[in-house]
């Protein structure tokens, strides 16, 4: 008898998984709103917090303070939590994340086409670089991330998707991304460059610098800035 192919085995886990939801009471579809547990920060945010159920843009250049601001929201979930981080630029930093308050053992570090990251332990190393702007790369981090926000079992998670210019396919792939994000009433925060090369449809974007050592936030909304919309952390 022949081994099951990676196709086959792909389909008979989703077969397994639909099966054991049928069996079991799935939880509460999550709702309200997550604080970061910054001040300003949230102060610039709808109702305190980036919505469950949602995508939400933190979009900044390089130390603008976006790591920082993601990492705050996932160390702010309850006890009970787990949260996700699709890391396709391979700069996830579990030690840094463990500093701000994360709780290794809680998150989930997907790295398509390297080596796996499990929670905690070991999962800062890759097995080789990242190609950033890589098309097999970008979709292997998006079917990854599709998978985890529909799946109802993360209450959180951080993308960092480099997205090649032009990319084939974006508008269905944002909207699939929403639905599953909906659908698993999970939080999607999506760190984005300050000129990204493609734009996301999302309930909440946060355009974020750096000044004096403090993170500057400004909402926008419809692809500009409102005005006097400006938050210091």
């Amino acid at each position: 008898m022949r081994s099951p192919e990676p196709d086959d085995r792909l389909r008979m886990l989703a077969e397994l998984k639909e099966a054991i939801r049928r069996i079991e009471r799935r939880p509460a579809r999550r709702s309200g709103v997550v604080p970061t547990g910054l001040k300003e920060i949230d102060a610039a945010l709808p109702g305190g917090g980036f919505p469950r159920g949602a995508i939400s843009v933190l979009a900044g250049g390089q130390a603008s303070g976006k790591t920082a601001v993601a990492l705050s929201v996932l160390a702010s979930l309850g006890e009970e939590e787990l949260f996700a981080w699709v890391d396709g630029r391979g700069e996830m930093y579990p030690p840094a994340a463990a500093a701000r308050g994360v709780d290794l053992g809680r998150l989930l570090i997907v790295r398509p086409g390297t080596a796996p990251a499990g929670p905690g332990v070991g999962a800062g190393e890759l097995a080789g670089p990242v190609a950033v702007g890589d098309e097999p790369l970008a979709y292997g981090c998006l079917w990854a991330a599709e998978a985890l926000l529909g799946s109802g079992a993360f209450a959180a998670i951080v993308l960092d998707v480099p997205i090649p210019r032009g990319k084939r396919g974006w508008d269905a792939i944002a909207r699939r991304l929403q639905a599953a994000a909906e659908r698993g009433g999970a939080l999607a925060i999506w760190l984005a460059p300050s000129r990204a090369s493609v734009r996301l449809p999302a309930a909440v974007r946060l355009e974020l610098s750096t000044q004096e050592g403090r993170i500057v936030a400004r909402r926008a909304a419809g692809g500009g800035a409102l005005a006097g919309d400006r938050h210091v952390a």
